[in-house]
């Protein structure tokens, strides 16, 4: 076991951390940017059919007092002792955002839900949550309607459209002026402010309750470490019910009083980048490695393109030894000006990224941080710093969050272990699930990892992961398929542990082939492109993959995989559900 390190006593590289002025109730940080920059635009959405289409931050305090009033007057005087839950479903949007702060505001506990969850999932968080208010956007009208007919308690319907059906509408709400109610006193820091359902089957429902000091902690820690002004604009694309998005690209914009500008899908990134003009914005490891792909393709498929970015790389080193800071973002300024020409930086969370990723972004003159986190941590543990940052590694622990390193191997890896004011107050419900994670304040995170000199933190992949090698040693998945997938003939892999009737367990990966990189591979050699040729060229690159790498790591056989893996809304993948999906069975399997 690593020691612990006291908070007080670390010194955090970098610099000197930001000063912020501490918060312990989430509608405080709506309340404090409203008094500071009443007209800067606090939040606006890039898709122009919808209403409104852009709120300050005075007007967005305005509209979320009166969806508080209107929830209050639905659901009656607000129990302290029982404060009642409020689900919401949608897409990244204004309305989604009046709907959760107004729910905070008026004293109940928000239940963001997946908006991607089949109806019989989302009917089951209502179950499990308890909740008594549920705002959704108008294709999960008949869901929610099916299940309040069956529930032998009242669930209130709010439907977030600007033309709703039947029933309550949040339009009514921002509309109401004529009857003031008494919204709530701020509530204690201690209370509960959110369950987040982490996504996976819904067979046993695991709700992580977060409170507003758990929140509020990991917004100001977050500030501390990376500056954020009211200059900034966010660009919000991932999804927002989940505490990655909800903390780091919402919460904390409007806190640091940056402006929101929700884009209209991933397939519009970088329009979206362009026409809001952002400067930073939250993404997914897969998300950043198809954008960093997609720049050098073009780079390269230009005439001369990859004689220019040799030299403008080599350009790019001697002007930093000038002290020209901003030399790369003037050398390769035609692609910042493609999106907009604003950019400070990118930041990647929820997985580890592949180390070259981020690196080759720093040599386009991009900022990228990468950070790690948990719903259970509200989210963040640690994070790059603009001038401490390893690309290899998820950065340093929040100032007041501490990391031990448990039951470590030879190599210092082992589970890694959280402390700190940003750790959940429990599951929903689930004391017996709690236990098993909390111990003595201690989050046991069940992901691998190890420490530093420096103390920068490595995630090495989830403990129920981990490949027991046939010399003991541990094989972590997510380490190859970084490797993997850097090949340009592999769109995704899923390494996992296959039993051979011969030789026992063994290594072998899922393998999805890139399809324009093998119909590009098969017309440049004038094969044609069966599946034997495919099989072919992914050995290969197998092959090329072992010899770099020690024996105990060898992928006996792989498995061709048609079509892009099942994911959660976070782009994680599902490793239970390609299994099912793919069948695994042993004629299937190219041996190596």
């Amino acid at each position: 076991m690593t020691p612990e390190l006291p908070r007080m006593e670390r010194l955090i590289p970098g610099g000197p951390l930001n000063e912020v002025e501490p918060l312990s109730w989430i509608p405080g940080i709506l309340r404090r940017s409203a008094s500071r920059h009443p007209e800067r635009t606090a939040v606006r959405e890039l898709d122009q059919d919808r209403e409104p289409s852009s709120l300050t931050f005075a007007e967005l305090e305005v509209l979320v007092d009166r969806v508080a009033g209107g929830i209050v007057r639905a659901l009656g005087p607000i129990d302290s002792d029982s404060r009642p839950g409020v689900a919401v479903v949608g897409a990244n949007s204004i309305r989604w955002a009046l709907a959760y702060l107004g729910a905070l505001r008026a004293g109940c506990v928000v239940v963001p839900m997946d908006k991607e969850l089949p109806s019989g999932e989302l009917q089951a968080i209502i179950h499990y949550s308890g909740a008594r208010m549920a705002f959704f956007e108008e294709p999960y009208r008949e869901p929610f309607e099916e299940l309040a007919r069956s529930r032998s308690a009242d669930l209130i319907l709010i439907g977030m459209d600007p033309a709703p059906g039947s029933g309550m509408s949040l339009t009514g709400m921002l509309r109401e002026t004529n009857q003031p109610v008494e919204l709530p006193a701020p509530c204690p820091p201690g209370t509960p402010a959110a369950i987040c359902y982490t996504s996976g089957t819904m067979g046993r429902a695991k709700g992580v309750v977060l409170s507003h000091a758990n929140i509020c902690s990991d917004i100001c820690q977050m500030l501390q470490m990376m500056e954020v002004s009211h200059g900034d604009v966010f660009l919000s694309v991932l999804p927002i019910h989940h505490t990655y998005e909800c903390t780091c690209g919402f919460l904390g914009a409007l806190a640091g009083g940056a402006s929101v500008a929700f884009g209209r899908s991933l397939r519009t990134v970088g329009e979206d980048l362009a026409l809001s003009r952002a400067t930073i914005m939250l993404g997914v490891p897969l998300l950043w490695e198809s954008i960093y792909r997609k720049i050098m393709q073009k780079i390269r498929s230009r005439r001369g393109g990859r004689l220019k970015l040799v030299f403008g790389m080599a350009a790019a080193r001697v002007m930093e030894t000038l002290g020209r800071r901003d030399a790369r973002r003037n050398l390769f300024a035609a692609i910042h000006e493609k999106i907009g020409g604003r950019v400070r930086f990118f930041i990647s969370g929820s997985a580890p990224i592949d180390p070259e990723v981020s690196l080759g972004f720093r040599k386009l003159g991009f900022g990228f941080l990468q950070g790690y986190g948990l719903t259970e941590t509200s989210p963040i543990v640690s994070v790059n710093r603009e001038r401490a940052f390893r690309d290899a590694s998820v950065g340093l622990p929040l100032p007041e969050v501490q990391v031990r390193i448990e039951d470590c191997d030879e190599e210092g890896v082992g589970e890694i272990v959280v402390k700190g004011p940003n750790v959940m107050l429990g599951y929903h419900n689930d004391p017996e699930e709690t236990s098993k994670v909390l111990r003595d304040g201690w989050l046991f995170t069940g992901d691998f990892g190890r420490l530093d000199d420096d103390g920068f933190l490595y995630v090495t992949g989830r403990k129920k992961n981990v490949i027991i090698a046939k010399n003991g040693k541990n094989v972590y998945p997510e380490e190859m398929e970084t490797i993997l997938n850097r090949s340009q003939l592999i769109s995704e892999s899923m390494v996992f542990s296959s039993e051979s009737q011969s030789k026992g367990e063994e290594i072998a990966a899922i393998l999805s082939p890139d399809t324009d990189a093998m119909i590009a591979r098969a017309e440049r050699t004038g094969e044609e492109l069966s599946r034997d040729f495919v099989a072919g060229l992914l050995a290969g690159e197998i092959r090329a993959f072992t010899l770099a790498q020690p024996r105990f790591k060898r992928i006996a056989s792989f498995m061709i995989f048609d079509g892009e893996m099942a994911k959660t809304t976070t782009k994680k993948i599902r490793r239970r559900e390609v299994l099912r999906e793919a069948g695994i069975e042993p004629e299937q399997m190219h041996r190596i």
